[in-house]
């Protein structure tokens, strides 16, 4: 059973991760994602994270669900339950290694991608390429806001209409996962073993006071703003985490 310092800590980054995504709509998961995993197995990080994240992204999704871009959701969800459906044959649950090594190379998957190719989710077809990727990342890596960031980030919705579309895909996303990884992989007892149930009850409450506290400032940033800072965050924890799997990498 974790500590208490432990669990108080996680309780605080649970707070804190929210802000930061409820404000820039991304790298608060990612960040958390990793905080959970370099303090505790990778199977309490995903089922904890899930839960949280969860109750983060839907609490995003409601405070600006008049923005919501119904349109794009149609082939994003077909993708996801394409995608879903191939998962349903695989048990993979990654390594440590492996974890931060793609929490820190999502961040930087659009560089590799051609500029005539560049993702987006209002592209032809885009929608659909991005409930099978998101979905994908999701299972395997517990996180998806990088990659998902790439399909938004050049998809000219406004921050509010990014906020609103992102979040309410992520929050079924992330429902998914807490049934891939509790039901198919069976971790469930996992989680149980490692913390007490109330820091899942403690955390929901928390997810909603930071997304719910960061609604001012999203108010109060320009649209060029949003975007400069959230690529330069983006970038910060894909380089945190690359680090972080090299340092695991080295260990004797």
């Amino acid at each position: 059973m974790a500590a208490g310092g432990i669990i108080a800590f996680l309780l605080v980054c649970v707070l804190g991760t929210s802000f930061l995504s409820g404000v820039l709509s991304l790298g608060g998961g990612t960040l958390l994602m990793g905080i959970f995993a370099w303090l505790m197995p990778v199977s309490v990080a995903m089922m904890l994270h899930g839960v949280t994240q969860f109750t983060s992204n839907f609490s995003r999704w409601w405070l600006y669900r008049a923005n919501t871009q119904w349109t794009l959701l149609k082939g994003y969800f077909i993708g996801a339950g394409l995608c879903l459906v191939a998962f349903s044959w695989i048990a993979f649950l990654p390594g440590k290694i492996a974890l931060f090594l793609v929490l820190g190379l999502l961040p930087f998957v659009n560089f590799l991608v051609p500029r005539e190719y560049t993702l987006s989710v209002t592209r032809r077809g885009g929608a659909l390429a991005c409930g099978i990727v998101n979905t994908a990342c999701l299972l395997t890596a517990g996180v998806s806001g990088p990659i998902l960031d790439v399909f938004y980030v050049n998809s000219g919705l406004t921050r509010q209409q990014i906020i609103a579309t992102k979040g309410f895909t992520q929050t079924t996303g992330h429902l998914l996962k807490i049934i891939y990884f509790g039901a198919f992989l069976g971790l469930a007892g996992d989680v149980t073993g490692h913390l007490p149930l109330w820091v899942f009850a403690a955390a929901v409450p928390l997810a909603f006071l930071g997304v719910w506290g960061a609604r001012h400032i999203v108010n109060v940033i320009s649209d060029d703003q949003f975007r400069v800072w959230t690529q330069a965050a983006t970038m910060g924890i894909g380089v945190l985490f690359l680090g972080r799997a090299v340092v695991l990498i080295a260990a004797p």
